[in-house]
Parts: structure tokens; C-alpha cells; sequence
């Protein structure tokens, strides 16, 4: 596996969350079990645009930057780390549901990531 290619698993995860975030907002929430209202949900198609750039970018950063992707994969592993700890504090706080089913799709998710940027990163240097 080579670091190209977690961005671009990257960029394919973000791409499908996205276009169900844009597409049915309403079944992305329940399905994290999340409440869900109409203002919740047309915040969320809003989101979606950001989180369908990202997996552009991720897709496209490969060519982009060539021999500094090292540099950005390092940047990609402390941006799932962020993203880790705060899911982390909003389930520990009750803000949002803390069942296995979140717990293993958000921070399992970004704990994944951030191992396999700052790995290929680092072996790519």
C-alpha cells in the first residue's frame, strides 16, 4: 500500500459520504442515531459540499504535489487525529451517541487513517 493509494481510499470514503450527506441527509443521521430535523438536515447538505471538496483534493493530491505528498500525509494524520479526539470528547460528554456503532464508524475510522498517514508518510521519507 503506498500513500497515493490511502488518498485516494480517502477520497472515496469522503466522496460517498458526501453524496449521502447532499443526497439523504435525513438516513445519514439516523443511521448514527443522531436526531434529525429539518434545519439538521439542510445543515448537513451544506457540510456536504466541504466534506465532496475534500475528497476531490484527496483524490487529486497525488499529482498535485508529488515528491511533498510525504509532507501533506503528515498533515492528513493530525487532521484525523483532531477529528478522533473531538468525537472522542463529544461522545464522552453525551453530545453524541456513544454506541459501538458510532464509536467503531468515527473514531475507528480516523484512528485507521491516522495510522496509515503518518505509516506510509514516514516510510515514504
Amino acid at each position: 500500500m503506498t500513500l497515493s493509494l490511502v488518498f485516494r481510499i480517502q477520497a472515496v470514503m469522503m466522496a460517498f459520504f458526501g453524496v449521502m450527506m447532499l443526497a439523504v441527509p435525513a438516513a445519514m443521521m439516523s443511521s448514527f442515531n443522531v436526531g434529525e430535523n429539518a434545519m439538521a438536515a439542510e445543515m448537513m447538505r451544506g457540510m456536504s459540499l466541504m466534506v465532496l471538496a475534500i475528497a476531490y483534493v484527496s483524490w487529486q493530491l497525488p499529482n498535485w504535489v508529488d515528491n511533498n505528498l510525504k509532507t501533506v500525509g503528515m498533515f492528513f494524520a493530525i487532521w484525523h487525529l483532531v477529528y478522533l479526539v473531538l468525537s472522542g470528547y463529544q461522545m464522552s460528554t453525551g453530545v453524541f451517541p456513544a454506541d459501538m456503532a458510532n464509536i467503531l464508524s468515527n473514531t475507528g475510522v480516523d484512528l485507521v487513517f491516522a495510522i496509515l498517514f503518518f505509516w506510509k508518510s514516514r516510510a515514504d521519507a
